[in-house]
């Protein structure tokens, strides 16, 4: 089945939606609440120049038991950075149609590209141009967030940024939590079209991605469009995130 495609006429709020689910890697509570005295801030960390993490996606609106496996590939040296999730597509349209199918976010040449995983190898896939101008993070991102202590979260004492998303400062719309002794990625929540979502961090390794970070032969320079009947991006509202 032929997979649907993204469109790029997202406004810039909801990409920046779809770009932080796609960046970063549950408990029964997705979001827990902030301090309200201030907390003695550690230096932000920084992410690795090169790293490969694979990640668990979970969505609160689709129940306890929805829970789909993901890869990260990060190299700032080339400001590249590919995010597969297998076996299920994030959702952009209403309706959602077929979504059990795998798909990457390539970020490259300061654009961020969807891949539709529909040949044999990567070169050969569909691609097309999800988001002109939306590069990869840099590795110093956390330093734009605000610092809210210490928690223990899937058995790691962590650190726990908070990133406000909305009118109050005190309602954040992303958190991002990782470990106080090295500094490993454990967890990120922020929002995306069908509402909160989670990746946990499986597995980080330092070094030099392994797989394809280059765009598929056909160069991906057509937009991407919603195909199907009646297919359009869901419009759904600017939640309050506390």
């Amino acid at each position: 089945m032929t997979a649907t495609m993204p469109t790029s006429t997202l406004n810039k709020r909801r990409s920046r939606c779809v770009l932080f689910l796609i960046l970063s890697a549950a408990g029964q509570t997705l979001a827990a609440s902030i301090s309200g005295s201030p907390v003695s801030s550690p230096k932000p960390p920084m992410w690795p120049d090169q790293f490969t993490s694979k990640f668990t996606v979970r969505i609160e609106e689709y129940g306890d038991d929805f829970n789909k496996p993901g890869v990260v590939y990060y190299n700032w040296k080339t400001k590249t950075l590919r995010s597969d999730f297998i076996d299920w597509c994030l959702p952009l349209f209403d309706p959602p149609g077929y979504q059990n199918y795998t798909c990457s976010f390539l970020m490259t040449d300061g654009n961020t590209y969807f891949v539709n995983h529909t040949a044999s190898s990567w070169q050969d896939y569909d691609c097309c141009l999800f988001a002109e101008g939306l590069g990869p993070i840099t590795p110093d991102w956390v330093k734009n967030g605000q610092y809210n202590g210490t928690d223990t979260l899937r058995g790691h004492k962590v650190d726990v940024w908070w990133f406000p998303g909305t009118s109050d400062p005190s309602q954040p719309c992303y958190a991002y939590w990782d470990t106080v002794h090295d500094h490993t990625p454990v967890r990120f929540f922020g929002l995306v079209a069908v509402g909160p979502a989670i990746l946990d961090y499986d597995w980080f390794q330092v070094g030099p991605p392994s797989a394809d970070m280059t765009k598929p032969r056909g160069g991906c320079s057509k937009e991407c469009e919603p195909t199907g009947p009646r297919a359009r991006l869901v419009d759904m509202p600017w939640p309050s995130c506390g």
